[in-house]
């Protein structure tokens, strides 16, 4: 009997701030480690409020605005469907991210307001916690994803996206792979 180990799935989601009971998530994207595979989408927003409640230093933080983020939204059908793509691509794998957590509460909300199942496992892998295992670092030392993309030499091509998050995620957890599977 052979068994199939589950997939990482590099997850990063824009907001419009901290909580997913008052903000919206703006920006998705997902990488699937083993397959290759990547999903992207600017989902329809879950609240017609959900400008008025936005944080202020949220949205300057993933200049939502400034780059354009809105001229890629997709309509309410495209947006369910999207998020049952990431519901497919996340069944039976694990979600992995630099905040997976944070992650975690806002999908579970948007999957939930659109009847999408949510079939992941609920074990989340932790960007920094695995470096801090490969690299010999203490965890408990706080270790920003931006460090930790520079000491490996990962570039970010668009630091607070979804996309360029995801993809700097994606490559800095290949790395750390292959250096503990050197070791």
């Amino acid at each position: 009997m052979t068994s199939t180990l589950p997939h990482l799935i590099v997850v990063d989601v824009e907001t419009s701030g901290l909580d997913p009971n008052v903000h919206d998530v703006l920006e998705v994207a997902a990488i699937d480690l083993t397959a290759g595979d990547e999903l992207y989408f600017v989902p329809a927003p879950i609240r017609a409020t959900w400008l008025q409640d936005a944080h202020p230093g949220a949205m300057k933080v993933n200049r939502y605005f400034e780059r354009g983020i809105y001229a890629h939204q997709v309509d309410l059908e495209t947006t369910r469907k999207r998020w049952e793509d990431l519901g497919t691509m996340l069944d039976g794998n694990i979600l992995a991210g630099v905040n997976p957590a944070f992650d975690a509460r806002f999908i579970d909300a948007a999957m939930e307001y659109h009847k999408v199942e949510c079939r992941r496992r609920y074990q989340l892998r932790d960007l920094a916690t695995y470096a801090a295992g490969v690299l010999d670092i203490d965890p408990a030392e706080p270790t920003s994803s931006a460090e930790l993309f520079a000491s490996l030499g990962v570039t970010n091509a668009e630091a607070h996206s979804a996309l360029g998050d995801a993809r700097a995620t994606a490559e800095a957890s290949r790395l750390l792979h292959s250096q503990a599977k050197a070791r």
